[in-house]
């Protein structure tokens, strides 16, 4: 049975509110390597599953492929991630971390654990567990949501329809 849709509603305000302090705190997250911007952060994460090209990179990220190209640029240059030729084509590249790229994911993470260790300090592990859990569901949600509307070849609509009530 579908949520209400005052329910709905104060979910959707609270996300947003979500996004716009992560927004806000990325701003005084402290800089893990100094010439890398934080946006290229999840084409590193995409790389710990092993090489990818530009293109799958970016639907891995959600992002179009000039923005990765250009971020992947910019690794390149800080040696983080290196252009290895493509198996399966040989005119072709993929994008490899380097053990550097590796080392720093692995900085990223452990800084970004202790960070929400201290965030969450007043929660316990059950709580934290069951948060994440439900938040894993509503990302295969929004993942299946932007699948389907691919599939349909179509732009998300600013408001979804009202769903029409029968008046039979």
């Amino acid at each position: 049975m579908p949520i209400e849709h005052a329910v709905a509603m104060e979910l959707s305000t609270e996300l947003i509110q979500l996004v716009k302090k992560i927004e806000a705190i990325r701003h005084h997250s402290p800089r893990v390597h100094p010439g890398l911007e934080p946006s290229s952060y999840p084409v590193l994460f995409a790389l710990r599953h092993g090489p990818a090209r530009v293109s799958a990179l970016a639907d891995l990220v959600h992002s179009d492929v000039s923005t990765v190209s250009r971020q992947v640029s910019n690794l390149v240059c800080h040696e983080l991630v290196a252009k290895v030729s493509d198996p399966d084509d040989g005119r072709a590249q993929r994008v490899a971390l380097t053990d550097e790229g590796t080392s720093l994911v692995q900085r990223l993470q452990d800084g970004r654990g202790r960070w929400f260790q201290q965030i969450l300090a007043d929660w316990d592990d059950e709580q934290a567990r069951d948060f994440t859990r439900h938040l894993h569901a509503f990302i295969g949600d929004l993942t299946a949501e932007i699948d389907r509307a691919r599939a349909q070849g179509a732009d998300f609509p600013e408001f979804p329809p009202t769903p029409r009530k029968d008046t039979a």
